[in-house]
């Protein structure tokens, strides 16, 4: 009898312990597993930028560049990745036609991606790529950003751009943006607009340079057609840009080698504006409260 009560005292405690624990240590394990994710990674034909919410892809596969999004779920015990938007372009033809999912719902997270020796390995659709990283994220909570002042221009036009920004998620008028620290992204799809996008961006005190690595652009405003990727495009986005003061013209753009030229024309506390090549961009201080920005990441000087 005493060994009885000593059995079910032990099968039951194991049991409540399996049940407290175990579920906080799986979600641990796959936050941290996620986390580590984050970041802009590429190889010589492949871009992929991994935050929390958003995996967006840029893969070559000879005259062929796709480009997709997919939502990512993270829940007590696993990570879950969902299709939400795809298209694949034709280098020669200039033509785009829209990618289907290949799964209906959700995946598994790891089912796609792994990590082996600081590398993300990616097996999706016949595509097995091994990418290095080029720029960590580290999302952080909503903070309030710095008003734009003489000698804070520079901190302004990089912070002020960091983040995932939802304009439009309706699949048929479709707008995200993401913004690292180095680079900047953007995925907007609609009527008249397809265009998608992988660019290094730097700036300071006189303005921003902006240069494309991947440009996917089919436009009815303009009648732009544009398939493009750089040759070696992990050579490309992972290169820092040195920028040259005097290419900054208030009244004019520069097209140089390097990147596209944006000179500071004025700013106010909470707005800058800069010469944007045919039109002014104006970039506005994000609120702590903006429901558009629905995540934040963690500035870190150039």
């Amino acid at each position: 009898m005493f060994l009885d009560k000593n059995f079910r005292f032990i099968v039951v405690s194991i049991f409540f312990l399996l049940i407290v624990l175990f579920p906080v240590s799986l979600k641990g394990k796959n936050m941290k597993k996620i986390c580590d994710y984050y970041g802009v990674w590429a190889n010589e034909d492949c871009e992929i930028v991994q935050t929390k919410k958003y995996t967006l892809f840029f893969i070559r596969n000879k005259d062929k560049i796709e480009t997709f999004l997919r939502r990512n779920k993270v829940d007590s015990d696993n990570i879950y990745s969902e299709f939400v938007l795809g298209y694949i372009f034709d280098v020669k033809e200039r033509s785009f036609k829209k990618m289907d999912s290949l799964e209906e719902g959700e995946v598994l997270f790891e089912s796609i991606f792994s990590l082996d020796d600081n590398k993300l390995k990616m097996s999706y659709d016949f595509h097995e790529e091994s990418l290095n990283l080029v720029e960590k994220i580290d999302i952080s909570s909503p903070y309030n950003m710095i008003s734009a002042q003489r000698g804070k221009i520079e901190e302004c036009l990089q912070t002020w751009q960091l983040g995932t920004i939802e304009h439009k998620i309706n699949l048929n008028d479709f707008w995200i943006e993401i913004g690292t620290n180095k680079h900047s992204y953007i995925f907007v799809s609609n009527e008249e607009q397809l265009y998608c996008r992988a660019a290094r961006i730097r700036s300071n005190e006189k303005g921003s340079v902006f240069a494309q690595n991947i440009r996917l652009m089919f436009s009815s405003y303009n009648n732009e057609t544009t398939v493009f990727m750089e040759n070696d495009n992990y050579k490309i986005t992972s290169s820092d840009i040195n920028i040259d003061n005097s290419l900054f013209k208030p009244n004019q753009c520069s097209f140089e080698k390097d990147g596209i030229y944006w000179s500071l024309l004025s700013f106010e506390p909470d707005t800058i504006k800069l010469n944007g090549c045919g039109s002014v961009y104006s970039f506005s201080r994000p609120l702590i409260d903006s429901k558009e920005r629905v995540e934040w990441f963690k500035y870190k000087k150039y």
